[in-house]
């Protein structure tokens, strides 16, 4: 369960946040481990998603009064550094994680059934990417055929099911090394950091930082970052950019209230 900054909606619906494995289950195996901290990852792509359902559908589009297009291009620039963040998250599994854990467990195909499942929606993830990248901000629509919620419902429910499938995947995993597996995922680590650019900086670092709650249940240090990069990103990397007011939680973990909801909508057409 999260720390709820407010009683208004949050980021933690209405896709449902992943439990964390550790906390049903005690096992000195690196497989909770695995799982535990793919668990992390995955919630912070569910509330980047959830932030951008919560958000979006108040940013005035340019047939309203108080249209602001400011607003809509931070929307656009959040929603492609969203994309980003899901595709560098998946590119390191299938290029790395799940070969590896059939090469050391001696099981060719062992994650097919994850990697079959990424098809199911990276189509959905690249017209959202499209969609950000293209659409100028008096274009922008939310609502209709063709607009950013048609989109994002045509891949949500399939991304958020293997989500949470991938854990269940993983936690099956404990027939395997302890040790093996654990340095699997040592080095899924440092395939993440090196495999990143300075781009990510401006545009992934951000969202993973604003979506990953710290108070989480018992609370959690994750990402695994050096102490400095939140100062790096929010002095330099992240500043100025006002596509981070839409991230729920602030460049330390805490959750914070969502910048666009209904009450802010309607205090702005006043």
């Amino acid at each position: 369960m999260t720390t709820k900054p407010s009683d208004a909606p949050w980021a933690d619906e209405p896709f449902g946040l992943i439990t964390t494995p550790s906390m049903y289950l005690t096992d000195s195996h690196s497989y909770l481990r695995l799982a535990s901290d793919m668990a992390h990852a995955h919630n912070v792509l569910i509330r980047g998603l959830n932030a951008i359902l919560q958000q979006a559908p108040h940013v005035a589009v340019s047939t309203k009064k108080n249209y602001n297009k400011q607003d809509i291009k931070d929307l656009l620039f959040y929603v492609h550094s969203w994309t980003k963040t899901v595709d560098h998250h998946h590119w390191v599994e299938e290029t790395f994680i799940f070969g590896e854990i059939e090469k050391v467990s001696g099981k060719p195909g062992l994650m097919a059934e994850p990697k079959s499942q990424h098809e199911a929606f990276h189509g959905g993830i690249e017209r959202l990417s499209a969609y950000a990248s293209a659409t100028k901000p008096d274009e922008f629509q939310w609502e209709g055929p063709g607009g950013m919620k048609e989109i994002i419902d045509s891949f949500s429910q399939h991304l958020t099911d293997h989500l949470y499938a991938e854990i269940d995947t993983i936690l099956g995993l404990k027939f395997m090394d302890s040790q093996a597996l654990n340095n699997i995922w040592d080095q899924a680590e440092k395939v993440a950091q090196q495999a990143g650019n300075l781009g990510m900086l401006y545009d992934v670092f951000p969202c993973v930082l604003g979506c990953a709650d710290k108070t989480y249940e018992v609370g959690y240090q994750f990402p695994p970052l050096p102490w400095i990069m939140p100062y790096l990103v929010k002095y330099w990397f992240g500043a100025g950019n006002g596509a981070w007011r839409f991230n729920p939680c602030d460049w330390w973990g805490k959750p914070r209230p969502l910048a666009f909801n209904a009450q802010s909508a309607s205090a702005s057409m006043l």
